[in-house]
């Protein structure tokens, strides 16, 4: 992943500067310490700046509703300091212009604001888009002191530059680079000749405005090593390297993103998307990246969740599976009881134990008594404790039957949370795992949507989630249609609905495939898949998410 550079910055701030200058700020949210929302309206449009200063996505970008929602932005309830800062000084300003520093990937939006006596006031928010360094800092104009900063930077991160409220604003330290374009070749070859760093280095590091990333792509067009030391580079390649890069520099290019989204260029390569506005292509490379460090991020949150739970239910159900040699020890007790009542006649109070006649006629059996009880309360001591056993069989029994359902259940979230393939699906299940995490937003339920392909005619949904399930068994389903799963594995309910048709053989193969493409069965050799008709499928009412049960099902075996 690559982060805005200078010229990127600038081609978004001469983009959109007739929609910045004259904008009215509305509104100010700060969803976490390193991202910020304008919500600007200008010439009877509005739109969102988003800011992030995330080292590993800082950018600025007027945002989509589509990005928006790839970002999975939270509002909090309490806005931070910084944000109730902001609110006070620019929320109904103006904004006066904006700019770029020269060389700097800094943005710069100056705006009109009155203080508290209603005299007028020139404000400047500064957004430093410098990789760890970046930062947003509010600063006046006129005495060039700073009002606030997202994050203050002290003398023990920063001996040249210290950020903070009362200090002076300074712009970063100048870099000792010169410009390409007031650049000699002979200048420009004398200078690379003295360098032993790569090629894609040395360009970088003595000119403004040139990454190691676009030095490389342009060398890479060139048929030039970008990875020799520089000063080991023929000098015809630098003259035609100087040309290229001039060229490079006076022409106004496109940028495009590669079909894997993984990196930007102003080059084109196979397959990779073509982008005419710098805004459109920060938002949608940003959001993308977001979206799947997101997505990355809340798996592992959700998995977790779930695997702490499951280590808990199997642990208990196998405490509670040892007491199920209660039942033989219940019996013991009976059948000592029993022998005692069998044979009253011959014992007597003050026993500890007597040895008496097995009912098959096999040998006798030592039973302990209690010498202080007549041998009838001592058979009703052992009948007490035959009852007693007996219960406590039945509640262990009770019990781990209900954490082997639960364990089921907790496993088809597992499975869930592997199958889920955007945030809409993960915020799904994290609602039924983690509704505590559930805020006012999310309570208002979003509606359901299952995926849906079609197979000879037939509609076939794909229910990925016990919300899907639920929808797909409650909302979609009618009693002949046809529900197909992965036999005794955690796998995707499949539902084909039949409209009164019989499908034929080919359709229920390809739904079967279906059902074990997603199933944690996926990867295995010959899978069993059941289906059977949606009336002969019940939902028990103690059952946990989309689990039912199932009669009259058919069997298919899918290799």
């Amino acid at each position: 992943m690559i982060c805005p550079d200078t010229l990127l910055t600038e081609a978004f701030v001469k983009e959109n500067k007739d929609f910045f200058e004259g904008a009215k700020v509305q509104k100010i949210q700060q969803p976490t310490r390193k991202d910020l929302i304008l919500h600007l309206r200008s010439n009877f449009e509005s739109k969102k700046l988003y800011i992030n200063i995330n080292p590993q996505f800082y950018h600025a970008a007027l945002m989509s509703k589509e990005n928006e929602a790839k970002r999975a932005i939270k509002i909090p309830q309490k806005p931070p300091m910084f944000c109730m800062l902001l609110r006070k000084h620019m929320e109904g300003a103006k904004i006066l212009r904006i700019n770029r520093p020269e060389h700097e990937r800094i943005i710069e939006l100056f705006f009109e604001n009155y203080d508290e006596i209603g005299a007028k006031v020139e404000e400047c928010l500064s957004i430093e888009l410098m990789g760890k360094h970046s930062n947003i800092v509010l600063y006046n104009t006129e005495t060039n002191i700073i009002i606030g900063c997202a994050h203050n930077i002290g003398a023990e991160k920063s001996k040249e530059r210290e950020l903070a409220g009362g200090l002076p604003y300074i712009y970063p330290p100048k870099q000792e680079k010169r410009e390409l374009l007031r650049t000699r070749s002979d200048s420009f070859k004398k200078i690379l000749k003295k360098s032993q760093e790569p090629l894609k280095k040395a360009i970088s590091e003595n000119f403004f405005d040139i990454t190691q990333i676009l030095a490389q792509q342009i060398c890479e067009q060139l048929k030039i090593d970008a990875e020799i030391p520089a000063d080991s580079v023929d000098e015809n390649d630098l003259l035609r390297l100087f040309a290229a890069l001039h060229e490079f520099f006076e022409e106004k290019h496109k940028y495009f993103i590669t079909s894997d989204f993984e990196r930007f260029s102003p080059f084109y390569s196979d397959g990779a998307y073509e982008y005419s506005s710098a805004n459109e292509l920060i938002d949608d490379y940003f959001a993308h990246h977001q979206e799947k460090f997101n997505i990355k991020n809340l798996k592992t949150s959700l998995t977790a969740a779930v695997q702490k739970e499951l280590k808990r239910l199997k642990s208990s159900f196998k405490n509670l599976q040892k007491l199920y040699e209660n039942e033989e020890k219940a019996e013991k007790y009976k059948f000592k009881a029993d022998l005692i009542m069998a044979n009253l006649y011959a014992l007597q109070k003050g026993q500890k134990k007597a040895d008496l006649a097995d009912f098959d006629g096999s040998g006798n059996i030592e039973v302990e008594l209690d010498e202080n009880l007549t041998p009838i309360e001592n058979a009703n001591k052992y009948y007490a404790r035959y009852n007693k056993a007996k219960k406590a069989y039945k509640v262990a029994f009770e019990l781990a039957e209900k954490a082997e359902n639960e364990i089921r259940y907790y496993e088809e979230l597992l499975f869930s949370i592997e199958l889920a393939q955007n945030l809409y699906e993960l915020e799904e299940l994290e609602n039924e795992i983690k509704p505590e995490n559930s805020g006012e937003k999310q309570k208002k339920s979003k509606e359901t949507v299952v995926e849906k392909r079609e197979i000879n005619g037939f509609s076939v949904y794909i229910g990925k989630n016990n919300r899907q399930n639920d929808y797909i068994f409650s909302k979609i389903a009618a009693p002949d249609d046809l529900w197909f799963h992965a036999l005794n594995v955690p796998g995707a309910h499949i539902l084909i609905k039949t409209n009164g048709q019989n499908p034929d053989d080919s359709t229920l193969l390809e739904a079967a495939e279906i059902a074990k493409a997603f199933s944690r069965a996926k990867n295995s050799g010959k899978v069993p898949i059941i289906f059977t008709k949606r009336k002969y499928l019940k939902k028990p009412p103690a059952q946990k998410g989309g689990m039912v049960t199932y009669r009259n099902e058919t069997e298919i075996v899918v290799e």
